[in-house]
């Protein structure tokens, strides 16, 4: 989410990736406002306090930096991080489809939720319930993108 900072058009964003040494190598970020997306050149990239602090190369003022407001930030795929194998985007694992250990589909991951001590998946039953999952060893078994299918080991009371 971005708003304006100063008077030259620098904007300032809150961090929800692992990686926030990142910003400082990226030449370009896609930014999305409710009307349009469009990619922007970085000049710089500063980290402090828990924020990035972004200086676009197009915009010079505060009421340019002010049309960027909420809009949201995204990288293209191909400047992404590398992960480890037991390590995932959020934007990979949702809609994958949920399964217990013996094939019996749970439901859809449609959010994943980050907490001090994990990561949680809600995944939303076919009765439209939601489950709340810990993104732990001993529950998630296995994650497979390319068949968009994760199997769980359900615990007893996990799904009540």
């Amino acid at each position: 989410m971005l708003r304006p900072r100063g008077l030259k058009g620098e904007v300032k964003a809150e961090i929800v990736t692992s990686f926030p040494e990142h910003f400082k190598k990226l030449k370009a970020l896609l930014v999305k406002t409710d009307k349009a997306s469009q990619t922007l050149e970085l000049s710089q990239a500063k980290l402090a306090n828990g924020y990035v602090y972004l200086e676009f190369k197009n915009i010079h003022s505060v009421e340019e930096a002010n049309l960027l407001r909420n809009a949201e930030l995204y990288i293209e795929q191909g400047q992404l991080t590398e992960l480890s194998e037991t390590e995932y985007y959020i934007h990979d694992l949702i809609g994958v489809r949920v399964f217990d250990e013996n094939g019996r589909p749970i439901g859809e991951l449609i959010e994943v939720e980050s907490y001090p001590s994990s990561d949680v998946y809600v995944v939303k039953a076919p009765d439209g319930k939601c489950h709340m999952i810990p993104a732990i060893k001993d529950v998630v078994k296995q994650v497979d993108l390319k068949s968009s299918r994760m199997t769980i080991h359900v615990m007893e009371g996990l799904l009540e």
